[in-house]
């Protein structure tokens, strides 16, 4: 018999335990499989040889019925005594090369991986498919760590894109992060994953016939949008940098007449600056910490600031639940990484935002941007951060790093510093406006990334004129400001940065821009 041909779209992973008490395990089986499931696992690290040998028989015979594959987790010899047809293992049960041996050429094999070390290793010993994870944290199991998409997609990235081994994920995979972790997971190589195995968004929920089809229904979606991107066709018609630049008396006329709230989970440093900074240039704040009422602002915000300047548990749980619902709205998300790269705990705290959630605008220093390079795996240099400050010259070619990490992140970023550079992946320019006082006081970078916010709120389909603007913005405030007779230093100009965003006309934003076009 030749082996199996397997979708691998919607992969059923069992736990007895975690089963819906209102149903048996192989009723739950079969409700899935009607919903949608492709291909069950059957995994009972409970049971003794005999017990799992029955069950497996009691489940071999629904998955016959519909034409699903059944494959039995880390147990060879049960997979053989029912003659399943194939068997998984992990990275500390038998070695993929001796189960090929046992199992024979024709049975599905997959393996547990979590580095492109271990995907490249399972491709080399004849794996049919690979279960890349955790990605989240999951009922399941304690890992040390979790790869989010991120991660996912670093170890898509380690697999030829014309080898036949198969792909899926598994690790806290629910119906609502299904749909990005496939999108934003899709490599570079034009790898994108074939499957998502489930554990407990299926056995456990009330319906699982229902929980199955939302979630091969999110599969599909992300699979789609995926394979569109790399077929260029998500692309947006974008508006020339010209043509951006003479909107900008628009934008902020509009800004001042609409004036849309946004929803700031910011730092305790800087968010009376902030707030008084997007009440000055016509938007509304609201400063609100909670994740309790996260969900009822979305509801009312018109974008949200996530800014990791003074973190807290109760900060970063706000933000994962602001910006979740934010995605679900499709209202901008501006990431504010400050001091990314001073600490692990803000890096490790950036790095699941950006698996967590789409950000629409990642707004840093030189040395917030190479940290979130790193994260997220392009290959820059490094700048040091000294607390929420980075170090040294910057990059030898700021444009192209930024153009490169838009790129990457499917997002705009702004990278501010003497020359600010602003891009989002295709359009790249370079900021010249701005005062040297603006380096001087605290809060600067966060009412920037406030400024944006509040014009990525008015301009919902082209946030890379939303970042140049709110730049911009602040930038002539600052020149207007440190030139005034009454600024004789920082605290002086701190005042009057404030008075000249309110006194910022739009006729200005276009005559006194001084921001060039880059080629790259």
């Amino acid at each position: 018999m030749s082996k199996p041909i397997v979708d691998y779209s919607l992969y059923l992973v069992t736990d007895s335990g975690l089963n819906h008490p209102s149903r048996t395990l192989v009723q739950t089986v079969e409700d899935s499989i009607r919903g949608g499931v492709t291909l069950v696992q059957l995994r009972e690290k409970e049971l003794d040889t005999e017990a799992f040998t029955a069950l497996a028989r009691q489940v071999h015979t629904v998955t016959k019925k519909y034409n699903v594959p059944l494959l039995i987790n880390d147990n060879i010899d049960v997979a053989l005594a029912i003659d399943a047809e194939g068997a998984h293992v992990g990275q500390d049960d038998i070695t993929c090369v001796e189960a090929r041996r046992l199992l024979g050429p024709n049975k599905i094999l997959g393996i547990s991986t979590g580095t492109s070390q271990e995907a490249q290793k399972a491709l080399a010993d004849g794996a049919d498919y690979i279960g890349i994870g955790t990605c989240f944290m999951t009922q399941t199991k304690t890992p040390k760590r979790t790869l989010g998409p991120i991660g996912v997609r670093a170890i898509l990235e380690a697999i030829p894109a014309d080898h036949p081994m198969r792909t899926v994920v598994i690790g806290g995979i629910k119906h609502d992060n299904t749909r990005r972790t496939v999108k934003h997971s899709a490599g570079a190589n034009g790898r994108i994953l074939d499957g998502i195995a489930v554990v407990t968004g299926i056995v456990g929920a009330v319906d699982a016939k229902a929980a199955s089809e939302q979630l091969l229904s999110e599969f599909k979606a992300g699979y789609e949008h995926a394979t569109s991107d790399f077929k260029g066709e998500n692309v947006a018609v974008r508006a020339s940098v010209e043509d951006v630049l003479k909107s900008f008396p628009k934008l902020l006329s509009t800004l001042r007449e609409k004036s849309p709230l946004t929803h700031h989970i910011s730092n305790y440093v800087a968010m009376n600056d902030s707030a008084n900074a997007t009440l000055a240039l016509g938007g509304s704040p609201i400063m609100a910490p909670s994740a309790d009422e996260a969900e009822d602002l979305s509801k009312v915000v018109s974008s949200v600031v996530l800014n990791i300047g003074t973190l807290t548990q109760s900060f970063v749980e706000c933000m994962l639940e602001a910006g979740k619902h934010a995605n679900a709205q499709g209202k901008a998300v501006v990431f504010d990484p400050v001091g990314a790269g001073a600490t692990k705990l803000r890096e490790t705290t950036a790095s699941n935002i950006l698996n967590a959630l789409h950000v629409d605008i990642i707004k840093g220093n030189a040395g917030e941007i190479s940290t979130i390079a790193k994260l997220i795996g392009c290959t820059t240099e490094n700048i040091a951060m000294r607390g929420v400050d980075s170090l040294g010259d910057g990059f030898s070619d700021p444009a192209a790093v930024v153009k490169a990490v838009a790129k990457r992140e499917n997002c705009v970023v702004a990278m501010t510093g003497k020359v600010d550079y602003v891009s989002d992946g295709v359009r790249t320019v370079a900021i010249e406006n701005g005062h040297s006082y603006q380096g001087r006081i605290t809060g600067s970078g966060c009412m920037i990334a406030s400024s944006i916010a509040s014009f990525a709120a008015i301009s919902p389909n082209d946030h890379f004129a939303a970042a140049v603007a709110g730049i911009l913005a602040l930038n002539l405030a600052g020149e207007h400001a440190g030139a005034r007779d009454d600024v004789r230093g920082p605290g002086t100009f701190r005042a009057a940065f404030i008075d000249e965003m309110a006194n910022l006309t739009p006729e200005q934003m276009l005559t006194e821009a001084r921001i060039k076009t880059l080629q790259l």
